[in-house]
């Protein structure tokens, strides 16, 4: 008599999208306020509501605490990362530090006529920036304010710095989603479009300048929230998120 194989057992070999999947679902409850800074990740009722076991559970958690989105501790397990005052402050000064030379250099390629129409998504990208802020999806419009900055990183042709602003823009992004309250009416989309504007001209000053105020401006804006841990209905928030594979 064969023995029945163990319950999702094919689960725990590695699954790349199984991973992405859960990875998105647990991010995109932060960003929509759900899952507030120091939430546990109790492993039971994730396991439960995304169809899978523990390992692979567990490897989706050490992907998030390598991009800084949750914290593993001992004798404790994984909760929402809850950075504080300091660290953001950091991770905002950095960005300022790397985006200042980046759109600096923009605008001088811009004087020496060497940037073509390599900005002319970004127009494209700022439209719908407007578009989705003016429809009240807050979730997407970090994300969408998040890939300018990504995008002109990458009109620099460095993959080093667009590696080091991906990860930084990340972070902060994972900081306005905990901090800031989803009807803040800033309209960055405009100050983006006042960037893209100076470096066409070729003002690196002006741009660099703008740039510093708009990062600087975000940073100060953002809210924090000293709260006690908060008690989440994990099984009740991913019903229906299931990883599993269908037959």
């Amino acid at each position: 008599m064969n023995r029945a194989a163990p319950l999702h057992a094919d689960f725990d070999l590695p699954d790349a999208a199984t991973d992405d999947h859960i990875r998105e679902a647990i991010y995109d409850a932060i960003l929509d306020h759900k899952l507030p800074a120091g939430t546990r990740l109790v492993e039971a009722p994730l396991c439960e509501a995304f169809g899978v076991t523990r390992p692979i559970l567990r490897r989706v958690f050490l992907r998030l605490s390598h991009e800084r989105v949750i914290e593993l501790q001992p004798n404790r397990g994984a909760s929402v990362a809850a950075p504080s005052l300091q660290e953001a402050n950091h991770v905002f000064e950095a960005r300022r530090i790397v985006e200042q030379g980046v759109v600096a250099e923009l605008a001088r390629r811009a004087q020496r006529g060497e940037l073509g129409r390599a900005l002319a998504p970004l127009r494209t990208l700022i439209k719908e920036e407007h578009r989705v802020r003016e429809s009240g999806s807050w979730k997407r419009w970090i994300r969408l304010s998040g890939d300018f900055h990504i995008q002109l990183a990458a009109a620099h042709c460095n993959d080093e710095i667009t590696h080091l602003l991906t990860s930084l823009v990340a972070r902060s992004s994972l900081m306005i989603g905990l901090y800031e309250a989803p009807s803040h009416t800033a309209c960055s989309a405009d100050e983006h479009t006042a960037i893209l504007d100076a470096i066409e001209a070729g003002e690196n000053d002006r741009a660099a300048h703008l740039m510093a105020e708009h990062i600087g401006d975000y940073a100060a804006r953002l809210l924090r929230a000293e709260s006690p841990e908060a008690e989440v209905d994990l099984r009740s928030l991913f019903a229906g998120s299931s990883g599993r594979k269908k037959k």
